[in-house]
Protein backbone atom coordinates (compact mmCIF):
# COMPACT_ATOMS: atom_id res chain seq x y z
CA UNK A 1 0.00 0.00 0.00
CA UNK A 2 0.94 3.28 -0.31
CA UNK A 3 3.42 5.10 2.08
CA UNK A 4 3.41 8.45 3.10
CA UNK A 5 7.03 9.30 3.53
CA UNK A 6 6.00 12.32 6.29
CA UNK A 7 4.10 14.41 4.15
CA UNK A 8 0.33 13.28 5.24
CA UNK A 9 -0.87 14.03 8.80
CA UNK A 10 -4.70 14.65 10.41
CA UNK A 11 -5.40 18.35 11.81
CA UNK A 12 -8.56 18.48 13.66
CA UNK A 13 -9.79 21.70 14.18
CA UNK A 14 -12.64 21.49 16.56
CA UNK A 15 -15.30 20.21 14.01
CA UNK A 16 -17.16 17.22 15.37
CA UNK A 17 -15.53 14.69 17.69
CA UNK A 18 -11.50 14.26 17.89
CA UNK A 19 -12.20 10.63 18.37
CA UNK A 20 -12.93 10.41 14.80
CA UNK A 21 -9.94 11.85 13.73
CA UNK A 22 -7.72 9.78 16.10
CA UNK A 23 -9.44 7.04 14.32
CA UNK A 24 -8.46 8.15 10.98
CA UNK A 25 -4.68 8.87 12.08
CA UNK A 26 -4.74 5.37 13.25
CA UNK A 27 -5.66 3.60 10.02
CA UNK A 28 -3.48 5.75 8.00
CA UNK A 29 -0.65 5.36 10.70
CA UNK A 30 -0.12 9.16 10.91
CA UNK A 31 -0.04 12.03 12.94
CA UNK A 32 -2.58 13.76 14.41
CA UNK A 33 -2.30 17.39 15.47
CA UNK A 34 -5.09 20.07 17.17
CA UNK A 35 -2.42 23.05 15.80
CA UNK A 36 -0.09 23.31 13.31
CA UNK A 37 3.54 23.85 14.89
CA UNK A 38 5.81 26.34 12.45
CA UNK A 39 8.15 22.98 12.54
CA UNK A 40 5.79 19.97 11.47
CA UNK A 41 7.45 17.94 8.87
CA UNK A 42 4.23 17.06 7.07
CA UNK A 43 3.08 19.43 3.71
CA UNK A 44 -0.65 17.70 3.29
CA UNK A 45 -3.40 17.49 6.26
CA UNK A 46 -6.82 15.66 6.37
CA UNK A 47 -9.51 17.62 8.37
CA UNK A 48 -13.41 18.14 8.22
CA UNK A 49 -14.34 21.46 7.18
CA UNK A 50 -17.31 23.01 6.41
CA UNK A 51 -19.25 18.89 6.51
CA UNK A 52 -16.70 17.09 4.25
CA UNK A 53 -13.37 15.54 4.92
CA UNK A 54 -10.59 17.93 2.58
CA UNK A 55 -6.81 17.51 1.83
CA UNK A 56 -5.27 20.76 2.79
CA UNK A 57 -2.05 22.18 1.39
CA UNK A 58 0.03 23.22 4.58
CA UNK A 59 0.76 26.77 1.87
CA UNK A 60 -3.02 27.02 1.55
CA UNK A 61 -4.08 26.31 4.67
CA UNK A 62 -6.72 29.38 5.11
CA UNK A 63 -8.01 28.38 1.60
CA UNK A 64 -10.73 25.86 0.89
CA UNK A 65 -8.76 22.11 0.26
CA UNK A 66 -9.27 19.63 -1.52
CA UNK A 67 -12.58 17.20 -1.49
CA UNK A 68 -14.39 14.48 -3.05
CA UNK A 69 -16.73 17.08 -5.11
CA UNK A 70 -20.37 15.25 -5.83
CA UNK A 71 -21.74 17.83 -7.76
CA UNK A 72 -21.67 17.01 -11.94
CA UNK A 73 -19.15 18.80 -13.49
CA UNK A 74 -19.95 21.95 -15.97
CA UNK A 75 -21.74 20.61 -18.87
CA UNK A 76 -22.78 17.76 -17.19
CA UNK A 77 -26.98 17.14 -17.28
CA UNK A 78 -28.37 17.08 -13.75
CA UNK A 79 -31.08 14.54 -14.34
CA UNK A 80 -30.50 10.26 -13.72
CA UNK A 81 -29.76 8.84 -15.24
CA UNK A 82 -28.00 11.19 -17.59
CA UNK A 83 -27.70 10.89 -21.51
CA UNK A 84 -24.84 9.09 -22.55
CA UNK A 85 -23.46 11.26 -25.09
CA UNK A 86 -19.97 12.59 -24.45
CA UNK A 87 -16.89 10.91 -25.73
CA UNK A 88 -16.66 8.82 -22.47
CA UNK A 89 -20.11 7.13 -22.66
CA UNK A 90 -19.19 6.28 -26.28
CA UNK A 91 -15.94 4.65 -25.37
CA UNK A 92 -18.01 3.17 -22.69
CA UNK A 93 -20.46 1.73 -25.17
CA UNK A 94 -23.86 1.37 -25.61
CA UNK A 95 -24.47 -2.21 -24.72
CA UNK A 96 -22.37 -1.94 -21.56
CA UNK A 97 -23.85 -2.63 -18.26
CA UNK A 98 -21.43 -2.74 -15.60
CA UNK A 99 -18.15 -1.07 -15.34
CA UNK A 100 -15.45 -1.28 -13.29
CA UNK A 101 -13.16 1.70 -12.08
CA UNK A 102 -9.95 0.44 -11.65
CA UNK A 103 -8.30 3.81 -10.72
CA UNK A 104 -10.87 5.96 -8.99
CA UNK A 105 -8.61 8.97 -7.58
CA UNK A 106 -10.54 11.82 -7.22
CA UNK A 107 -13.99 10.17 -8.63
CA UNK A 108 -14.67 12.55 -10.96
CA UNK A 109 -15.09 10.13 -13.74
CA UNK A 110 -16.90 7.19 -11.64
CA UNK A 111 -19.40 9.81 -10.36
CA UNK A 112 -20.12 11.09 -14.04
CA UNK A 113 -20.40 6.80 -14.76
CA UNK A 114 -22.59 6.41 -12.03
CA UNK A 115 -24.65 9.11 -12.96
CA UNK A 116 -25.47 7.92 -16.48
CA UNK A 117 -26.97 4.46 -14.64
CA UNK A 118 -24.30 2.01 -14.94
CA UNK A 119 -23.22 -0.26 -12.18
CA UNK A 120 -19.94 0.96 -11.06
CA UNK A 121 -17.94 -0.91 -8.89
CA UNK A 122 -14.42 1.54 -7.68
CA UNK A 123 -11.29 0.63 -6.99
CA UNK A 124 -8.61 2.90 -5.05
CA UNK A 125 -5.46 1.72 -3.76
CA UNK A 126 -4.60 4.68 -2.17
CA UNK A 127 -5.68 4.74 1.17
CA UNK A 128 -5.71 8.17 1.54
CA UNK A 129 -7.96 8.67 -1.19
CA UNK A 130 -9.91 5.90 -0.45
CA UNK A 131 -10.75 7.95 3.01
CA UNK A 132 -11.84 10.78 0.90
CA UNK A 133 -14.13 9.14 -1.48
CA UNK A 134 -15.56 6.93 1.31
CA UNK A 135 -16.89 11.07 2.81
CA UNK A 136 -17.63 11.46 -0.48
CA UNK A 137 -19.95 8.65 -1.06
CA UNK A 138 -21.24 8.91 1.99
CA UNK A 139 -22.21 12.61 1.08
CA UNK A 140 -23.84 11.49 -1.87
CA UNK A 141 -26.44 8.91 -0.14
CA UNK A 142 -27.59 12.03 1.67
CA UNK A 143 -28.27 13.97 -1.64
CA UNK A 144 -32.35 14.44 -2.04
CA UNK A 145 -32.41 12.76 -5.67
CA UNK A 146 -30.61 9.88 -4.38
CA UNK A 147 -32.96 9.49 -1.53
CA UNK A 148 -36.19 9.69 -4.15
CA UNK A 149 -35.03 7.24 -6.13
CA UNK A 150 -33.81 5.30 -3.39
CA UNK A 151 -30.40 4.61 -5.10
CA UNK A 152 -26.96 3.90 -3.65
CA UNK A 153 -23.38 5.28 -3.90
CA UNK A 154 -21.17 3.18 -5.85
CA UNK A 155 -19.32 0.10 -4.09
CA UNK A 156 -15.63 1.11 -3.10
CA UNK A 157 -12.86 -1.52 -2.86
CA UNK A 158 -9.68 -0.04 -1.12
CA UNK A 159 -6.55 -2.06 -2.73
CA UNK A 160 -4.50 -2.64 -5.52
CA UNK A 161 -6.55 -3.00 -8.60
CA UNK A 162 -4.13 -5.90 -10.49
CA UNK A 163 -4.76 -8.14 -7.59
CA UNK A 164 -8.69 -6.76 -6.71
CA UNK A 165 -9.39 -7.46 -10.34
CA UNK A 166 -8.67 -10.88 -10.43
CA UNK A 167 -10.91 -11.43 -7.50
CA UNK A 168 -14.30 -10.56 -9.02
CA UNK A 169 -16.92 -13.14 -9.12
CA UNK A 170 -18.44 -12.06 -12.28
CA UNK A 171 -15.86 -10.09 -15.35
CA UNK A 172 -17.61 -6.60 -16.10
CA UNK A 173 -18.55 -5.08 -19.25
CA UNK A 174 -15.95 -2.69 -18.64
CA UNK A 175 -12.87 -1.65 -17.25
CA UNK A 176 -11.78 1.72 -16.72
CA UNK A 177 -8.17 2.70 -16.29
CA UNK A 178 -7.41 6.49 -16.11
CA UNK A 179 -3.71 5.96 -14.43
CA UNK A 180 -1.10 9.00 -14.01
CA UNK A 181 1.10 9.29 -16.63
CA UNK A 182 4.10 11.34 -16.59
CA UNK A 183 3.40 14.91 -17.06
CA UNK A 184 4.58 16.96 -20.07
CA UNK A 185 8.83 18.34 -19.73
CA UNK A 186 6.77 21.73 -19.65
CA UNK A 187 4.53 21.54 -16.96
CA UNK A 188 1.00 23.50 -18.18
CA UNK A 189 -0.39 26.39 -16.20
CA UNK A 190 -3.82 24.54 -16.30
CA UNK A 191 -2.47 21.50 -14.28
CA UNK A 192 -5.38 20.90 -12.31
CA UNK A 193 -4.66 21.53 -8.38
CA UNK A 194 -5.90 18.33 -7.42
CA UNK A 195 -3.61 16.14 -9.63
CA UNK A 196 -0.93 18.21 -8.94
CA UNK A 197 -1.20 17.14 -5.14
CA UNK A 198 -2.07 13.85 -5.69
CA UNK A 199 1.24 12.81 -8.24
CA UNK A 200 3.20 14.97 -5.06
CA UNK A 201 1.56 12.67 -2.63
CA UNK A 202 1.36 9.39 -4.45
CA UNK A 203 3.80 9.44 -7.55
CA UNK A 204 3.06 8.17 -11.09
CA UNK A 205 1.48 4.67 -11.24
CA UNK A 206 4.75 2.87 -12.35
CA UNK A 207 2.66 -0.16 -12.54
CA UNK A 208 -0.03 0.87 -15.53
CA UNK A 209 0.75 -1.67 -17.95
CA UNK A 210 0.90 -4.88 -15.58
CA UNK A 211 -2.74 -2.84 -14.65
CA UNK A 212 -3.49 -3.31 -18.25
CA UNK A 213 -2.78 -6.49 -18.88
CA UNK A 214 -4.88 -7.96 -16.10
CA UNK A 215 -7.76 -5.41 -17.20
CA UNK A 216 -7.48 -6.82 -20.61
CA UNK A 217 -7.75 -10.50 -19.01
CA UNK A 218 -10.69 -10.09 -16.47
CA UNK A 219 -12.95 -7.38 -18.40
CA UNK A 220 -15.82 -9.29 -20.05
CA UNK A 221 -16.10 -6.86 -23.50
CA UNK A 222 -14.04 -3.92 -23.57
CA UNK A 223 -10.85 -1.70 -21.62
CA UNK A 224 -11.10 1.79 -21.64
CA UNK A 225 -8.31 3.96 -20.88
CA UNK A 226 -8.05 7.56 -20.34
CA UNK A 227 -4.86 9.61 -21.26
CA UNK A 228 -3.82 12.87 -22.25
CA UNK A 229 -3.42 13.22 -25.42
CA UNK A 230 0.14 13.55 -26.11
CA UNK A 231 0.38 10.10 -24.50
CA UNK A 232 1.33 7.52 -26.45
CA UNK A 233 -1.42 4.59 -25.98
CA UNK A 234 -1.16 2.17 -23.22
CA UNK A 235 -1.60 -0.92 -24.61
CA UNK A 236 -1.02 -1.61 -28.53
CA UNK A 237 -3.32 0.03 -31.24
CA UNK A 238 -6.67 0.60 -29.57
CA UNK A 239 -9.82 -0.72 -31.43
CA UNK A 240 -11.25 2.81 -31.07
CA UNK A 241 -10.61 6.47 -29.75
CA UNK A 242 -13.18 8.96 -28.84
CA UNK A 243 -11.31 12.53 -28.63
CA UNK A 244 -12.22 14.82 -25.67
CA UNK A 245 -10.42 18.07 -24.80
CA UNK A 246 -7.11 17.74 -24.10
CA UNK A 247 -7.98 13.84 -23.44
CA UNK A 248 -8.25 10.41 -25.38
CA UNK A 249 -10.44 7.54 -24.32
CA UNK A 250 -8.94 4.26 -25.90
CA UNK A 251 -10.58 1.36 -26.69
CA UNK A 252 -9.63 -2.33 -26.35
CA UNK A 253 -12.25 -4.45 -27.72
CA UNK A 254 -12.65 -8.53 -26.37
CA UNK A 255 -12.48 -10.37 -29.38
Amino acid sequence: MQKYSGKLAVLYQGVGDIQESQALADRLAVPLYESLVNDCPESFFLSWREGCLKLLDKELLKKGGLVVDISPRNGEQRSWPAPKQDALAQALGRKTKTVVDATTGWGQDSLHIFRMGYELLCIERSQMMAELLVDGFNRLTEEEWMRKLNLKAPKLLWGNAIELLQTLDVPPDCIYLDPMFPPKRKKSALAKKSMVVLRDLLGDDQDKDRLFEVALNVAGKRVVVKSPDYAEPLGEKPSESYQGKLIRYDVYLKS
